[in-house]
């Protein structure tokens, strides 16, 4: 589905945040000028802006217009959430590495408190999926479907896991981090034995359905198998340039504007 110019408008804003492209702290020229260099309209832009204020990727001080704010300090993960919708946007080596790490150590913690949850509260509702996608992964492995599609397999099995947490903010963290994990997953899905990692994933789930599960061995073997299984992947992410870049404008108006530097630097001379 096309995005609608306050959308693009907005991507376009996001990138050149993320790629520093615009500075932490800069004021933003005032609305009328901005408009006219992007090439839109001034309402468009209204509802873009106000699109990065409610992810504090900008905000408007009285007596001194509209600052960026700092990636690291302000933006959560509404922020980080947009940025892996951007197809123009290359997300660099540090963030898909920083992701990966995370996720990592994330998806064992996730496992370990949906297993506790499970003998607190005994409800087996919360797994019915589990089966299906394994029977489904399994499947499109025998059809020979993309990688991407049983990639997008896996994240559902482990959506599943984290729902049967029953944690909101876990919950809400893992649809936030979706489309970066399907990303990630779908590229370590290129470089490994599909069906081997699929069949020790199978066996691993059978282990949870046993009475006398020694729950800290079952995490702790789950967590080095992870480590190693994505340590080609580790090793190519850091292979690859750590920094972010447009590889084109999301402003599909003809333009292709790639930067407000030079709007930015007539602002401070003006």
């Amino acid at each position: 589905m096309s995005k609608t110019l306050p959308d693009q408008i907005a991507d376009l804003l996001i990138a050149l945040i993320f790629t520093g492209d615009i500075t932490p702290g800069s004021k933003l020229p005032p609305e009328r000028q901005l408009a006219e260099y992007l090439d839109v309209d001034r309402t468009s832009l209204r509802m873009a802006l106000r699109t990065l204020g409610r992810m504090n990727a900008v905000s408007s001080v009285q007596g001194s217009g509209i600052r960026v704010g700092d990636v690291h300090k302000d933006m959560g993960l509404d922020f980080l959430d947009n940025l892996y919708r951007i197809p123009e946007l290359e997300l660099g080596g540090n963030l898909l590495l920083a992701g990966l790490e995370l996720f990592n150590r994330a998806i064992p913690t996730a496992i370990r408190m949906a297993l506790e949850t499970h003998r607190q509260q005994g409800n087996p509702q919360r797994y019915q999926r589990i089966p299906e996608l394994v029977h489904a992964m399994y499947a499109a492995l025998s059809q020979q479907q993309s990688m991407a599609e049983l990639a997008a397999l896996e994240v559902d099995l482990i959506d599943t896991v984290i729902g049967a947490t029953g944690n909101l903010v876990l919950q809400a963290s893992a649809t936030s981090s979706r489309r970066i994990r399907l990303m990630l997953t779908t590229r370590l899905y290129e470089i490994i034995n599909v069906r081997e990692h699929l069949d020790y994933q199978v066996r691993m789930l059978s282990m949870t359905l046993q009475q006398e599960l020694d729950m800290s061995g079952f995490v702790g073997e789950y967590q080095r198998y992870i480590d190693t299984i994505t340590l080609p992947l580790f090793r190519h992410l850091q292979s690859i340039s750590p920094h972010p870049r447009l590889i084109r404008s999301p402003l599909h108006n003809g333009r292709n504007i790639m930067s407000l530097k030079p709007l930015l630097g007539m602002a401070v001379q003006s």
